[in-house]
């Protein structure tokens, strides 16, 4: 007997510009039900995307697809880590970097062909202490963008930039750290301190355009205390070049960097596009090689 394929679809109905459906007719359009049985399972308030997918996993799911942004996607696939199960990814969202990497196309026909198609690949997974990130994390004022980001009730492009202008306009006080990784140690104060997996935060914008997701090495970008005109220079240069390397930021490719607040103890961070806060003194940030299991299309 032909045993059909168990796909599940977590879909967040407010991600992106807030009007999402995927109907089942759409889904059966390009998975028939005589190979696939479908289960359309949709999100109804903040996290509720991971019980859904810790359910899906023990009904015996082949495949998870995360059905919206960034943040929908890094809950549902912080249950399939270290998993058989796939991850699939239909963009629902807004930024959509982690998809955009994975050459997941737009059109929700086209990534249902890639989830028909039934190839996957294996990628790394960052870990900051007990948390997943997919496509990359960050403190100082990537954090501060993020959050000002979450405040918005729409996250549109035009929402992001709003959030970029008050952060780097917000005054702040010294949040010095020790910054540890391979043979290196330093105290500083940095402004910008962005760890990626991926190539694109979203938006197709870059800090980290030759990132790898299969290459078990994370890609840091940090800077010290930049001034208001220096962290203006830097936010122009990726936007609209983002292959060139800002002058005063250094670029490591390590598996591993520790960082330690010398003042308090908690960090504002953003994971994968949330604005998070860590309760913790440090924060060891490291990479799970080949640790989850993507349906990509074949290129």
């Amino acid at each position: 007997m032909h045993t059909k394929k168990s796909i599940h679809f977590i879909v967040n109905p407010i991600s992106g510009k807030g009007k999402n459906k995927l109907d089942f007719h759409t889904i059966a359009s390009v998975l028939n039900r005589e190979e696939f049985k479908i289960i359309i399972k949709t999100t109804k308030h903040a996290n509720n995307a991971a019980s859904l997918t810790k359910a899906s996993i023990e009904e015996g799911a082949n495949a998870i697809i995360a059905c919206g942004g960034d943040g929908t996607i890094n809950e549902v696939a912080t249950l399939l880590v270290g998993t058989p199960v796939m991850l699939g990814i239909i963009r629902l969202g807004s930024g959509n970097g982690l998809a955009s990497h994975l050459c997941i196309s737009n059109s929700v026909k086209k990534a249902l062909e890639t989830i028909k198609e039934n190839y996957s690949i294996k990628i790394d997974v960052g870990t900051v202490n007990e948390h997943y990130f997919f496509s990359n994390m960050s403190l100082g004022i990537g954090a501060r963008i993020i959050n000002y980001y979450t405040g918005f009730k729409k996250r549109q492009i035009i929402a992001y930039f709003w959030a970029a202008l008050k952060a780097l306009l917000h005054k702040t006080t010294p949040q010095m750290i020790d910054l540890e990784f391979d043979d290196f140690k330093k105290t500083l104060d940095p402004s910008v301190l962005f760890v990626s997996n991926s190539n694109e935060m979203g938006y197709n914008i870059s800090l980290t355009p030759k990132a790898s997701l299969q290459d078990g090495k994370l890609d840091v970008v940090f800077t010290e205390k930049l001034s208001f005109f220096d962290k203006l220079t830097f936010a122009t240069q990726f936007i609209f070049d983002k292959n060139k390397r800002y002058s005063k930021a250094t670029y490591v490719l390590t598996n591993q960097i520790k960082v330690t607040h010398k003042k308090q103890e908690e960090f504002l961070t953003q994971i994968d596009g949330e604005s998070l806060i860590i309760t913790s003194k440090t924060l060891t940030i490291s990479i799970k090689p080949a640790a989850l299991n993507v349906l990509v299309p074949k290129i």
